[in-house]
């Protein structure tokens, strides 16, 4: 009798983190799309606005400069004035400065929205990666956290596959008119489905009690022993997405000079990211048995070994295709977690803040990767050189997250937030129920 009474309200509480869980993986879906479909339309904007390569790359830099300070200043802004208004926000610029593209007619206006926008995509992530892991029961929300994220590079393949299909047809404006009308449509199941305070049961007073401790946001994100594990953290971050953006932009051209076809090599890149989807979806089952932390250490040890065999057998043969899956699965793979684990380094009133770092540090390495890439390949260094060097980005990784699980405070699972917030939606009504 005493267990069913505990079990009823389990199930509405479960029910309302998947409903949140979804949503939230549809915004990252949408986000993901729209910060990577100027890839997609890059090649008819050279042409029909006559833009230069050179304007192109700063429309891109522009763009990614955008997320990144999204993340640092929207993940802390939701902390201190809630989510779901800050992620209503986020949804908003998106979607209205993506649209604003499809008008554009010349590069310097395409780099002021895309870079306007840019915030509002940047912001999305470390927000919604807050309020999964916010309400979720505890044991799954490692888990639920990585599957929201698998929404980013799914929302860039199924976009890439939509586009490919109807920009042909409708030209590139409504590429810019699908992603924007996506993240506005958005809005609607956000503003119904979240939770509208930062906590269910006490937003105000929580609210109330933070706003004195957010007026150093960066220094209230490392304080109480959390700033070791922190940089240890950021420090594999960036790591790890400084090989991920070089090997994701450069495989086919290095493929390429390898012997293989275009065509063929342009597989490398989508086999990366399509290992790296169904790497996470393995670490999703694996992490809510053992955390996030040591699993991730131990796929960053094996792709840094994959990718080191990568640079002696590369263009002998297929196989090298089959290796291109398993580095997507344990580095692409494994990346996908990182929100996961800033989410269980960070409580409750500083998570969105401490995700946000993360995502912003992760966005400069996807920057800086492709750059330092082109530098070696300019300077015509040994593709095995090269791939052992990528490899030991890959062991920084893995050290940067091992010293981040040694170093994290040792109440850091369990330190509530003020209010009460750590307690998820499972967590406070099978409370009320014990009462």
């Amino acid at each position: 009798m005493i267990q069913s009474g505990l079990r009823a309200p389990e199930s509405p509480a479960r029910t309302a983190a998947l409903r949140i869980t979804l949503v939230c993986f549809a915004v990252s879906m949408i986000d993901g799309f729209d910060t990577l479909m100027l890839s997609f339309v890059a090649p008819l904007l050279v042409k029909s606005l006559h833009i230069d390569h050179a304007s192109l790359g700063r429309v891109f830099g522009a763009g990614f400069l955008g997320t990144v300070l999204g993340s640092i200043l929207i993940g802390p802004a939701a902390d201190r004035f809630g989510r779901r208004p800050m992620l209503l926000l986020s949804l908003a610029l998106t979607g209205v400065l993506t649209l604003a593209c499809a008008t554009a007619t010349s590069a310097p206006m395409l780099a002021t929205l895309r870079f306007i926008g840019g915030l509002g995509m940047g912001g999305a992530i470390p927000v919604v990666a807050a309020i999964t892991a916010q309400n979720s029961p505890t044991r799954s929300r490692a888990s639920l956290v990585i599957l929201m994220f698998i929404g980013f590079p799914l929302g860039a393949v199924v976009g890439g596959a939509i586009t490919a299909a109807l920009m042909m047809k409708f030209g590139w404006p409504f590429v810019f008119l699908m992603g924007g009308a996506g993240a506005l449509a958005a809005m609607v199941p956000v503003w119904f489905v979240i939770p509208a305070g930062a906590t269910p049961r006490d937003a105000r007073l929580a609210s109330a009690q933070r706003r004195p401790r957010s007026l150093n946001p960066f220094g209230h994100t490392l304080a109480d022993g959390r700033a070791p594990a922190a940089i240890a953290l950021w420090c594999g971050v960036l790591a790890t997405m400084i090989l991920s953006g070089f090997l994701v932009n450069f495989m086919p051209t290095i493929l390429n000079l390898n012997g293989i076809a275009p065509d063929r090599a342009a597989m490398g890149a989508v086999l990366i990211n399509v290992g790296a989807i169904l790497g996470a979806l393995a670490l999703s089952a694996i992490v809510g048995r053992f955390g996030p932390f040591r699993p991730v250490v131990a796929v960053f040890v094996a792709g840094a070994g994959l990718t080191i065999a990568l640079g002696q057998l590369i263009g002998v043969g297929n196989g090298v295709f089959a290796m291109l899956f398993c580095i997507g699965a344990c580095l692409v793979g494994g990346q996908l977690t990182f929100p996961a684990i800033a989410s269980r380094l960070f409580p409750d009133d500083v998570r969105a803040g401490g995700v946000g770092w993360t995502m912003a540090i992760g966005r400069a390495g996807s920057i800086i990767g492709p750059l330092v890439g082109g530098m070696l390949l300019a300077a015509h260094l040994p593709l095995e050189r090269i791939f052992q060097m990528v490899g030991l980005l890959a062991l920084c990784g893995a050290l940067g997250v091992a010293l981040a699980y040694r170093w994290q405070p040792g109440d850091a699972t369990r330190r509530p937030s003020v209010g009460g917030g750590e307690l998820s939606i499972a967590d406070s009504e099978l409370s009320n129920g014990k009462h």
